[in-house]
């Protein structure tokens, strides 16, 4: 289903101008959310252990195993705009939270954090459980088998965060780059949530927007992955005299290079492993498309 085009029809017969709603659906996203909910048939599997090609190893750091997350059946998926997932085989996540945070460093992180694609027709097995410590966690109550349950899909709008923000007083007529001067903004946030009510969240996101940690990059956007690759950009590019910020404009070319960011990468999977941590896995949209998973980027927030 074309929802873009569904919600475009939509707002155009109720009035809005075509302008206004073809800028506001530059930032409307279709996410799948995925639960343990009953919704039609599977899509996936959270916990347990994962059916891996015969004769591969169990991904592992240089401490352990990596705990396995959960395992997407790609031909059962919904299809959504700007994710470009597999038509058919799995999508396998495999992560080991603690570690990856305690590493402050992206880079470093990866090495705690995987993301594999077993192609449509591989001969797969059961794994078994590897030999690992007792205490896999600083949090005692987490097994290093996760609860195992099917999950199930449903397709949701997301919105940027700024677009929902009701406070006037903080929207200038330098913000056109968010789209925060559309005079139907408010309106067609209402339309899309009437399309697509908001559900009761998930356990695990593919698509949409990368949640935030609650912190502020700038007095419009959260911090995200986006935002902390948009600094670093910024920020190598000052050091290489390629750009001179003065002080007075670095949120706004914050802002403009966080969205650049965001038009080249989406989330690919995103869940909370435990109450205090956020974990999201990144990949560039050309990666993606390419079936380049080993290019998937880890980014583990702590929350507290």
């Amino acid at each position: 289903m074309d929802y873009h085009q569904q919600f475009h029809r939509t707002a155009i017969e109720r009035g809005i101008p075509e302008d206004e709603v073809s800028k506001f659906a530059e930032f409307l996203r279709f996410a799948i959310w995925t639960s343990e909910r009953p919704n039609g048939v599977p899509v996936g599997r959270s916990g347990g252990l994962p059916r891996l090609p015969v004769g591969m190893e169990w991904p592992s750091s240089e401490y352990g195993p990596l705990p396995f997350v959960a395992s997407f059946d790609c031909a059962a998926l919904p299809g959504v705009d700007g994710l470009a997932l597999p038509a058919d085989g799995s999508l396998l996540l495999f992560l080991h939270h603690e570690w990856a945070h305690d590493t402050y460093s992206v880079a470093d992180e990866q090495k705690f954090a995987r993301v594999v694609y077993i192609p449509a027709g591989t001969d797969t097995a059961t794994a078994e459980e590897p030999d690992h410590d007792e205490d896999m966690f600083c949090d005692m109550t987490l097994d290093f088998v996760g609860r195992e349950y099917d999950l199930f899909a449903t397709v949701n709008a997301e919105l940027p965060s700024w677009f929902e923000d009701d406070d006037e007083a903080s929207q200038s007529d330098d913000q056109e780059h968010l789209a925060l001067n559309l005079a139907h903004r408010k309106e067609l946030c209402a339309l899309a949530r009437e399309l697509w009510p908001e559900r009761n969240g998930a356990d695990i996101y593919l698509g949409g927007y990368s949640a935030g940690i609650g912190e502020l990059a700038t007095a419009n956007m959260y911090t995200t992955p986006e935002t902390r690759m948009a600094e670093d950009i910024l920020e190598a590019r000052e050091k290489a005299g390629e750009l001179v910020v003065p002080p007075d404009e670095w949120s706004l070319r914050l802002e403009e290079e966080a969205l650049r960011v965001m038009r080249e990468w989406v989330p690919l999977a995103q869940f909370v492993p435990d109450d205090v941590y956020q974990a999201r896995f990144l990949i560039r949209h050309d990666d993606l498309a390419a079936g380049r998973f080993d290019k998937a980027l880890s980014f583990t927030a702590f929350t507290e």
